[in-house]
């Protein structure tokens, strides 16, 4: 019985996970980036080394540290670690959990050429209007009077005296749709004008065409004119 207990209190050790409160500062410095962003999507994956991990997709607005204008994109890719597939379910102590379209912050590091979720739910605050203010509460100690709530005018400001670059804002890709026609597959810009020239060529040659009829009727009637003429003139000579 005493060996049980033992062994139980043992494996709960291992499955915990100790978090100490930092203050901000010193996980803007420690990460690899940041992001203000709109929680989508979830799902689970096997790795390479035969763990399971989570992808939560983000939709983001702002970034510091992805260079999100040199690879186009505005959907980021963050991983914890656990997660459910198929008949394994790994359950890790501290991970964040999202309501899907809840506004973020999150500070992430690149290993193996992955996004990480940086110290899990400590490096993730969830960002609300308080009054006229924009404030950061974070996911794992909301009430902590040093690193619970932060304003993200201040945060900003740390973001750019740290990392040597203000929050960018990130461009979504639209593209254009017809009015009424919401159903209507996106495709690029470029596609999409593509199609329309094409479609108006038809009517570009027929419009060429019709203008050579005129011209030949043009020709054919001054021709017929210009012979009424002359014959007119022959018969004055002969009387």
């Amino acid at each position: 019985m005493i060996r049980l207990i033992c062994l139980l209190c043992f494996s709960f050790t291992l499955g915990a996970t100790t978090f100490r409160p930092q203050p901000i500062q010193q996980q803007v410095r420690e990460s690899d980036g940041v992001f203000v962003g709109h929680y989508l999507r979830k799902k689970s994956v096997l790795l390479e080394n035969g763990s399971l991990a989570t992808q939560m997709i983000f939709k983001m607005t702002k970034e510091v540290g992805l260079q999100s204008e040199y690879f186009g994109m505005d959907e980021v890719i963050v991983h914890y670690p656990g997660g459910k597939l198929g008949d394994r379910h790994v359950v890790v102590e501290g991970v964040p959990k999202f309501v899907a379209g809840e506004k973020v912050v999150l500070f992430i590091k690149n290993v193996d050429n992955r996004y990480w979720g940086m110290n899990l739910g400590f490096g993730t605050f969830k960002v609300i209007n308080y009054g006229r203010d924009v404030v950061m509460v974070n996911t794992l100690f909301p009430e902590n009077p040093t690193v619970g709530q932060v304003n993200f005018k201040d945060f900003e400001r740390i973001v750019r005296e740290i990392k040597g670059s203000n929050l960018k804002v990130v461009q979504n890709q639209q593209y254009p749709t017809f009015e009424g026609q919401e159903n209507v597959k996106r495709s690029p810009a470029s596609e999409r004008q593509n199609r329309s020239i094409a479609s108006q060529a038809p009517k570009s040659d027929n419009k060429d065409e019709a203008h050579t009829l005129n011209v030949f009727w043009l020709i054919l009637i001054l021709g017929f004119a210009g012979g009424i003429s002359r014959m007119m003139t022959q018969k004055s000579e002969l009387k």
